[in-house]
């Protein structure tokens, strides 16, 4: 998947744990979006290689889709970058923040034909039908956006949400493609 949908997916698994009890905030929903790049820091030309100070040299040592698309890469960054948060907010929620953006970028990965093994130690590797780049994922990518459109009123409007729900799907729907819609048209 493209970092932009890794994002999206990042935050509407966040957005999802809100509906169970985590607190909102835009910190931790920015954490749940590095969290949802982190794991690509393996392949030398992603966003977040790119972009992190020093983001090129992991690719150098691991392959891509390999050792930090696995469950014990997200407990063993997630311990690392959630203690530093821990230290500057004095609070955990942005490293639990972090960690379900991460579970979220092996999920959407998981949806791809390549797949990914989810632990080092399993032989399971689970395959979808996106092809990344592709039209596919430009579906995946509307209907996640949409959803998390939809469900960030909800959290943050709940009355006014149910009792509108149709102009709240109707803004939701142009939202999506107001925010998207470059991204669609490089798909192939």
């Amino acid at each position: 998947m493209m970092w932009y949908t890794h994002v999206v997916f990042g935050v509407l698994f966040y957005l999802i744990a809100v509906l169970f009890g985590a607190p909102m905030s835009l910190i931790n929903i920015g954490m749940a979006a590095l969290g949802a790049l982190m794991p690509d820091i393996d392949h030398p030309k992603s966003y977040i290689s790119t972009k992190l100070p020093g983001g090129t040299v992991m690719p150098r040592f691991v392959e891509h889709r390999g050792a930090t698309h696995t469950i014990e890469a997200a407990f063993l960054i997630t311990a690392l970058v959630g203690g530093l948060a821990y230290w500057i907010t004095d609070s955990y929620w942005p490293g639990i923040a972090f960690f379900i953006g991460y579970i979220s970028h092996l999920f959407a990965d998981t949806l791809t034909v390549s797949g990914i093994k989810w632990s080092r130690f399993s032989s399971f590797h689970p395959r979808g039908k996106i092809r990344t780049g592709t039209r596919g994922e430009g579906l995946v990518l509307i209907l996640v956006t949409f959803t998390t459109l939809v469900l960030f009123a909800y959290l943050l409007l709940p009355e006014e949400t149910s009792r509108n729900l149709g102009w709240v799907m109707l803004m939701a729907l142009i939202a999506t493609f107001a925010i998207i819609g470059k991204k669609l048209k490089r798909l192939k």
